[in-house]
């Protein structure tokens, strides 16, 4: 192989590799009292990677984010069914630990945001999640019997996550998803 042949390669790996590195993902925090508190997401993940869980604020308000490290890739309760409905991959299961102390009086599902040097800030009922490649929106809203988590860069699907909740709830989803 010549030696052009061999720049060009390892520069696609390269760039390759730090789209990766860069890439954003999200997924859904389940924290109950008393139980370690869960990240459900398709991308596989590492000690390493940095997680922006949102909080329960003043007066029970949603509010944004406790930081937090994924301790370990744990086996999902049989109760906690979760799909990536948009690509179908594997949702992975991980135990988290909040880096500090985050008081969740009642059980709390609520949205996650992995990756380094992003901003998630949030905009009346959805997040707008900044990192080195794009703005996104993070929205959560329900169906009969579970959580769906969507995000959108502009009007193109990033990705769709869903959890059931295991019991009927108010649904405020959009007919079509």
């Amino acid at each position: 192989m010549d030696m052009k042949k061999t720049f060009v390669l390892a520069l696609g790996m390269l760039s390759s590799y730090s789209m990766c590195v860069a890439a954003t993902s999200d997924g859904i925090a389940k924290v109950f009292p008393g139980k370690p508190p869960l990240l459900f997401t398709p991308s596989s993940l590492s000690k390493a990677d940095e997680v922006q869980v949102e909080v329960v604020g003043k007066g029970g308000k949603q509010s944004c984010c406790a930081k937090a490290i994924i301790e370990k890739e744990v086996q999902a309760d049989p109760d906690d069914f979760s799909s990536d409905n948009l690509s179908e991959r594997k949702v992975h299961v991980y135990r988290m630990k909040f880096i500090n102390p985050v008081n969740y009086p009642d059980p709390f599902i609520g949205i996650a945001v992995i990756g380094k040097n992003i901003n998630v800030q949030m905009k009346g009922k959805n997040y707008q999640v900044t990192d080195e490649q794009t703005i996104s929106t993070v929205s959560t809203c329900y169906s009969a019997e579970g959580m769906h988590l969507i995000r959108q860069e502009g009007k193109k699907k990033l990705g769709h996550l869903y959890l059931s909740l295991g019991y009927e709830v108010e649904p405020d989803c959009p007919a079509k998803l």
